[in-house]
């Protein structure tokens, strides 16, 4: 294996995110990431259209093979230099179990991270891509230095946090952890 197409929801903040992201890393095998929904994905994997939704990840290898939800998950790890160890572990049986609930935790509340996580959706960028980036002041060259959000207290637990989030980091995990499949 070669090669991994990796097909995301783009629609989703949080996935864009994600794939965003997976194009930052060292990968041992090429990794191409595609919005779901593309004409491109579209006529590259035909068969695809009828049977994969965006609420669902998939990924397919260079040899044709369709990895989805956990699996996708794990083969996704398994092509990045970083993390190919911990694919490896938890795709074992003791552990897969553990992953699948990791994975259909963030899969299912996805669309609540990307609001907590203020993540907006590919619509958005676009648009923003169409009318023109919003001007973003620069540092005074004067001074060299930026200036730091306004910091809050969250109002759940008190810590220190930036202006416009709804929780803290701390408090935000602890949600997310109540969250599982009930």
């Amino acid at each position: 294996m070669r090669a991994l197409s990796v097909l995301y929801d783009e629609t989703c903040g949080f996935c864009v995110s994600c794939a965003r992201w997976l194009g930052t890393q060292r990968t041992l095998v090429g990794l191409e990431c595609l919005p779901a929904g593309s004409g491109e994905a579209a006529s590259r994997f035909p068969e695809l259209r009828r049977s994969a939704s965006k609420e669902e990840l998939v990924v397919v290898d260079d040899a044709g093979g369709v990895y989805r939800d956990t699996h996708a998950w794990l083969m996704v790890l398994w092509a990045l230099e970083d993390y190919r160890e911990w694919a490896q572990r938890l795709s074992r049986p003791s552990l897969m179990p553990l992953a699948r609930n990791a994975f259909e935790l963030l899969s299912n509340n996805r669309r609540k991270l990307s609001s907590w996580l203020q993540l907006g959706d590919e619509s958005i960028r676009k648009e923003l891509e169409r009318v023109g980036a919003p001007e973003v002041p620069k540092c005074a060259p004067e001074d060299g230095a930026c200036s730091l959000p306004r910091m809050v207290r969250c109002e759940w637990c008190g810590r220190s946090m930036a202006k416009g989030r709804s929780a803290c980091p701390h408090c935000l995990a602890d949600v997310v952890g109540t969250l599982g499949p009930g």
